[in-house]
């Protein structure tokens, strides 16, 4: 779909990974644009195979890299001339970096009409908070997510980080399209605290309009027995999405606790009394005899399993078996295969074109497609990369 495309990448960490994720899955080529000094901090994070975190050889599967030490004259030196061959800039330096270095998103959409400018600011410039500086759990304090996810620990998952990468692969497809329409590029801003927003947009509107949370805290928020956590009784846990009636009727009917159809979705005694009657069968034999039968009978039942022991399943077990067309096999640079379910986009996504690349391995032949000579290149280039 973005066969064709050029992207140059200069954003560090989980948002701009994940937004230029989306785009080299969508067929667009991505150039990592990185400071000679060790690259992008995801690079350094363990685990590695072949000297790079895997998070990293994820994400850039299929990247180039460009080495530059933004806001020095060869830096900005490249910089400029990879932008002639730009379609979507993408940064995440704090506001006005960029214009300090001498390198205005703004002038250089002047200077290239075309060009769709990308900033992922931590809170957007518009606001109050604009020189404010976060993280994902920051995002997650700051706009209500970490208390509504009920976790009194740091979670597990980068909820805003990864959100934020994909609202900005959105808005970036937005611009591409408006930009075939009027010839002219744009600027997208996509603040970090937006990855937030969409999973607090249902139950901030039940708060601003009565003061309280509805069906999020109480429905399916676990305070109804029909949609809860259950411990079976070799200690798994069991996640029952029982919501509709049937599917409610149909557990109490495979439980033989017919006298507890009818408090599925009560919040009151009678409701604690039949989450109590449903505890106790649960406990009655292990979470694989209740999640077989459960499938059998056709009913949302399912234990509830961390990511290790999903990567490491087999045969039957095995996650491949229905999460398969979501899986791609994505190649590291020490010549292994990682087994993944990062196929976002089943429909459409095309397979990763290598590896992650080596930091500045493709600085040289970056620049020399831009017409630079080989002593402008030089000029450019850092003394470590100019072998590259």
């Amino acid at each position: 779909m973005l066969a064709g495309v050029r992207v140059l990448d200069s954003s560090r960490m989980l948002p701009g990974a994940v937004l230029a994720r989306s785009l080299l899955a969508l067929g667009a080529e991505v150039i990592k644009l990185e400071d000679p000094r060790g690259g992008d901090p995801l690079r350094a994070m363990p685990p590695r195979r072949g000297d790079v975190g895997v998070g990293f050889s994820l994400f850039y599967a299929g990247a180039r890299s460009v080495t530059a030490r933004l806001g020095t004259e060869e830096g900005n030196a490249a910089v400029r001339a990879l932008l002639q061959r730009t379609d979507v800039w993408i940064e995440s330096f704090r506001p006005g970096t960029l214009a300090g270095w001498g390198l205005d998103p703004a002038a250089q959409r002047q200077l290239h009409p075309r060009l769709v400018t990308v900033s992922l600011p931590s809170f957007a410039t518009a606001d109050a908070d604009r020189d404010a500086v976060a993280h994902d759990l920051n995002a997650l304090a700051r706009t209500g997510l970490l208390a509504r996810t009920g976790a009194v620990d740091v979670p597990k998952v980068q909820l805003a980080d990864v959100t934020c990468g994909l609202l900005a692969g959105q808005a970036v497809l937005a611009a591409l399209l408006q930009r075939g329409r009027t010839d002219c590029g744009m600027h997208v801003e996509q603040p970090l605290c937006s990855g937030a927003l969409p999973l607090l947009a249902w139950p901030w509107a039940d708060a601003a309009a009565c003061g309280r949370i509805g069906a999020t805290d109480s429905l399916i928020g676990g305070a109804v027995p029909a949609y809860a956590i259950y411990r079976a009784g070799d200690g798994e846990r069991l996640a029952v999405g029982c919501l509709e009636p049937k599917f409610w009727a149909g557990l109490c009917t495979l439980l033989e606790l017919p006298d507890a159809i009818p408090d599925g979705l009560r919040t009151d005694a009678r409701g604690e009394a039949a989450r109590a009657l449903v505890s106790e069968r649960f406990a009655s034999a292990p979470a694989s005899v209740w999640v077989q039968r459960a499938h059998a009978a056709g009913l949302p039942v399912d234990r509830i399993v961390d990511v290790p022991e999903l990567a490491a399943a087999q045969g039957d077990a095995a996650p491949t078996r229905w999460l398969g067309s979501l899986f791609e096999h994505v190649p590291m640079r020490d010549g292994s295969v990682l087994a993944v379910p990062s196929r976002l986009l089943p429909s459409f996504e095309q397979p990763p074109r290598g590896p992650a690349p080596a930091l500045g391995e493709h600085s040289r032949a970056e620049l020399a497609a831009c017409g630079l000579s080989d002593a402008a290149i030089d000029a450019c280039l850092p003394a470590s990369a100019q072998s590259r």
